[in-house]
């Protein structure tokens, strides 16, 4: 029986998403937010309200490339200053020198040992952070990742196409042998489909794809745990 011709094969290389999609980046945001305005006697501030609003800020902000400290700096300030809210300069310092400490999911480690020395898929990172801090966050995944690209080595920040280019450069694979996972429907899955890779929406909040958007996913997760099934599947499901 002969594979669909619209269904992905095994891929060789799975690029990830970091923050959102292995690392607990909503919660970690909200707990920082939370600690930041505690300090300050500050109350009556939905924190993932506020997050929301700076993930907002921040991607009309990095659609051009700035480095990554000057993006938080400027758009936490921007961010905390529609709220009304005092902001230290350091805050943004601070906020950096955490994130390499930021947990991963549950199931990011074993997912990804399973993926890598199991399946013997490629694993790598396309993060929207830079070398600094993604150096510290690789110990947080229970895998080294065989390429991470960051905006700092691309010059860019997704969803513009210059990390997943690099990526495919690196790797020397066509695009058909890569998938693209990540959480961020509009840094992730729009371009990644865009270039031509199949993907898949680890969609861990449930969240809803935006609204007037005709891309859609190719497979639709909502955890590693599940991605790790249905690799199996591929890979166990007949080719003719």
């Amino acid at each position: 029986m002969r594979r669909d011709a619209a269904m992905p094969t095994m891929p060789k290389a799975i690029t990830f998403d970091c923050y959102g999609t292995l690392i607990d980046w909503e919660e970690e945001i909200q707990h920082h937010f939370d600690r930041l305005l505690q300090s300050r006697n500050i109350q009556g501030i939905d924190t993932r309200a506020l997050q929301r609003r700076w993930e907002e800020i921040q991607f009309a902000y990095i659609q051009e490339y700035h480095p990554y400290h000057q993006v938080l700096h400027e758009t936490m300030a921007e961010t905390f200053g529609e709220y009304g809210l005092p902001l230290g300069g350091e805050e943004a310092e601070i906020f950096a020198g955490s994130m390499g400490k930021w947990h991963a999911f549950p199931d990011t480690p074993s997912s990804l040992e399973v993926m890598q020395h199991e399946l013997g898929i490629k694993v790598v990172l396309i993060t929207n952070t830079d070398d600094k801090i993604i150096a510290e966050t690789v110990s947080q995944l229970g895998v080294m990742p065989d390429e991470i690209i960051t905006a700092e080595q691309a010059g860019a920040y997704k969803p513009h196409h210059e990390g997943f280019l690099l990526a495919r450069q690196r790797l020397q694979l066509p695009v058909e042998e890569i998938w693209h996972a990540g959480f961020g429907f509009k840094y992730d899955i729009i371009p990644a489909t865009e270039l031509g890779y199949a993907t898949v929406w680890v969609n861990r909040q449930g969240e809803a794809r935006p609204p007037d958007v005709t891309v859609k996913e190719t497979f639709l997760v909502g955890d590693l745990a599940t991605l790790v099934y249905l690799l199996k599947g591929v890979k166990d499901s007949p080719t003719v």
